[in-house]
């Protein structure tokens, strides 16, 4: 498979992944309110589905809410909710200037516009790029990264963001992280209902079994908010894994280089033993490197290591056309 089928294949996926994190929301609003008629069918008595109707209207309010502010802020929003900070374009740092060197060697590479560079403080080899198009993209990467790889493994990952920006992964990132933040909500509304109708001691103004409609719906609510979260973060991060050989691929062609991304990503299976990513902004670690094996797999937002470096030294969705310009 090349990279245009590649990608081509990528779009179609993706879609179908987008449409099903819909499709979760709509199912899990029905069980929600059957369950409120099947265990409150004294107290909760009406025609209009309120809870199945209240739970759709906040998934889909806290998405495009955030995703309006992805919207109006771009990558950098972004990258500031992680903790990182912007690179001055006049520091004197060696590091930093030599990161922002390459970042400007890539953007005229790919033909993009000089996004905003991020540092993110951080002793873990890592990465991404973010934002809704190629004006407000921003890129950040780990300190670590900077401290532990060479100039051309930093080039390497630097232009691997980029292929993120030609491809347009940015956008469906973070369309996916504005639909996990409604799903988080959800459960967050929950605990705050039992909170409340604990305070105000609703189970014991009544004596009916599951007579306390606020108890109930809390429950419901915190339930249905960790099967949401928990499906939508294993749909997140196959949405993710489906665009990293792409954004490999690209990497190879920016740089005319395929050691310079292949050595970055063995030094960080073997070097990067730090777990110290930043815990806020959990919504965007999709877009972190996560390499696991087992049933936590599920939630591995990138293809095994060993795998990407087999495709990008074998050229597997590089075109004929890049390929021959490499081979002069």
């Amino acid at each position: 498979m090349d990279f245009w089928a590649a990608q081509d294949r990528a779009r179609k996926k993706t879609k179908i992944y987008v449409t099903i994190f819909v499709i979760i929301t709509l199912i899990v609003a029905t069980v929600s309110e059957m369950a409120m008629r099947t265990f409150a069918p004294d107290t909760y008595q009406t025609n209009v589905p309120i809870v199945g109707l209240v739970f759709i209207a906040l998934t889909f309010l806290v998405a495009g809410w955030n995703y309006s502010m992805y919207s109006r802020f771009g990558g950098s929003y972004v990258a500031k909710s992680v903790g990182a900070r912007e690179v001055d374009p006049s520091t004197k740092n060696s590091h930093e200037k030599q990161l922002l060197n390459i970042v400007q060697e890539m953007a005229v590479a790919s033909s993009q516009p000089m996004p905003a560079v991020f540092i993110i403080p951080a002793k873990q080899i890592n990465a991404f790029a973010a934002g809704m198009n190629n004006d407000n993209a921003a890129i950040a990467i780990t300190e670590g990264a900077l401290v532990t790889l060479n100039r051309d493994e930093i080039q390497g990952v630097i232009a691997h963001e980029f292929g993120h920006i030609y491809n347009g992964d940015m956008r469906i990132s973070m369309r996916l992280a504005a639909m996990i933040m409604g799903f988080f909500f959800i459960f967050f509304i929950g605990l705050r209902l039992i909170q409340v109708s604990a305070l105000t001691g609703g189970r014991s103004s009544s004596k009916q079994r599951g007579a306390d409609p606020v108890a109930l719906a809390a429950l419901i609510f915190m339930v249905a908010g960790i099967v949401t979260y928990i499906a939508g973060k294993i749909l997140q991060a196959t949405v993710s894994r489906e665009r990293e050989y792409l954004a490999d691929a690209c990497s190879v062609q920016f740089t005319r280089n395929p050691a310079g991304i292949a050595n970055a990503l063995r030094k960080i299976a073997t070097e990067s033993t730090a777990q110290d990513m930043p815990k806020t902004g959990s919504q965007f670690s999709h877009m972190y490197l996560n390499d696991r094996s087992g049933f936590s797999a599920l939630f591995a937002t990138h293809p095994p290591v060993e795998k990407r470096i087999q495709a990008i030294e074998g050229m597997m969705y590089l075109p004929d056309e890049w390929k021959k310009d490499l081979n002069q």
